[in-house]
């Protein structure tokens, strides 16, 4: 998927979480382990990797996964991967799904999800602001 869808991906979370009384930054053209770091009250930090992609699976390299963990284990913060499905309507907030690194399979080279599997396992956007992460 290109550059651009991804980082209009980033910036609607980033809105998102603005809106709903949260603060959030994006690490543009960041190429690192995160795209938005976020803080959201009452459920504390979150460390963002976003991905638009059209197939029915996500597939995220292990590298991208495990730089994401290591990111949020150093800033106390939640790692998830945000996956935003453009050719499917999720009936989430910003049509996204928010992941937990434990809710995607690994393989050998790469960690995978299947779209029916993120519906069920995955997160939401708004119940960010309804419940605690450990509550889902």
């Amino acid at each position: 998927m290109s550059y651009r869808k991804g980082a209009d991906f980033e910036r609607q979370l980033v809105r998102y979480v603005r809106r709903h009384g949260g603060e959030a930054i994006r690490a543009a053209g960041s190429g690192g382990p995160v795209d938005v770091v976020a803080y959201v009250p009452g459920r504390g930090h979150l460390a963002v990797e976003c991905k638009v992609r059209r197939e029915d699976r996500l597939y995220v390299r292990k590298e991208e996964v495990e730089g994401l963990v290591e990111f949020a284990e150093r800033f106390r913060a939640e790692p998830m991967i945000a996956w935003k499905p453009p050719h499917r309507r999720t009936g989430f907030a910003l049509n996204a799904i928010l992941l937990r690194p434990e809710d995607l399979e690994e393989r050998e080279k790469s960690y995978v999800v299947d779209y029916e599997t993120a519906r069920r396992t995955g997160l939401d956007p708004r119940r960010l602001f309804t419940r605690s992460l450990g509550e889902y």
